[in-house]
């Protein structure tokens, strides 16, 4: 089976906890959470993805920035 580019690159796993801000590298366009609540801002707008939920971010010069919402923990994927 032929597997495309995004499937050969192993994503990052990322955790935050509350006050933590992270900023997503510029090649990197895909965003899974995989526990908690994630708070993406990029280009003034918000977007909010819950648990098992997925983005594919567009490309910007301006930079991605990702915080966990509430009081729990954010564990996502990045690639």
């Amino acid at each position: 089976m032929l597997q495309t580019a995004s499937e050969l690159v192993a994503p990052d796993r990322i955790i935050l906890m509350k006050n933590e801000v992270y900023r997503v590298p510029q090649t990197h366009r895909e965003v899974q959470v995989l526990s908690g609540i994630a708070w993406i801002t990029l280009d003034k707008k918000d977007i909010i993805l819950h648990s098992s939920e997925q983005a594919s971010l567009p490309f910007s010069k301006n930079p991605v920035l990702i915080s966990a919402l509430n009081n729990m923990p954010l564990i996502m994927a990045v690639w």
